[in-house]
This record gives C-alpha cells, structure tokens and sequence, in this order.
C-alpha cells in the first residue's frame, strides 16, 4: 500500500473539491462553471507550488545563506 500524497491522489482531491464547491453553489442557485473553477482551483495550486519550489531551491534566509557558505567552502567551490 502506497502511503503520501501523489500526483494522481492530489488531481483526485482538486477534482472532488472543484465538484463539491460546484455542488454547493448550484444549491444555493448559483450558476458555477466548473471549467473556470478547475481553472482557478489550478491556478491556485500552480502558484503555491511555484513559490514552494522557489523558497526550497534558493537560500532565502540568512541561516540557508550560512549552510551554502559553509558548505561551498567544504566543498572547495564558490557560489558564482
């Protein structure tokens, strides 16, 4: 049994989100297109990625800047 969050687990949960989300507005007479929806709910999810990734792969912090120093100068190589 695969446990974590996978690609094919997370398009799931966006799906039944963006249908739930269509559902409840539909009770309550609004009109939903699901389409702009996903879209949005897409857009969404591309953005926290986006920075998620950006604040990982850069040294953001004075404390990242210290550990990338530290370890260029293990490594015997500079940060160009």
């Amino acid at each position: 049994m695969q446990t974590g969050w996978t690609s094919e687990r997370v398009v799931a949960v966006v799906r039944l989100a963006v249908t739930l989300a269509a559902s409840v507005a539909g009770g309550f007479c609004l009109t939903v297109d699901p389409d702009g929806l996903a879209t949005i709910v897409a857009c969404g999810v591309a953005l926290v990625a986006g920075v998620w990734s950006w604040w990982k792969n850069n040294n953001v912090t004075k404390a990242a800047q210290d550990a990338q120093a530290y370890l260029d100068g293990i490594r015997g190589t500079r940060n160009v």
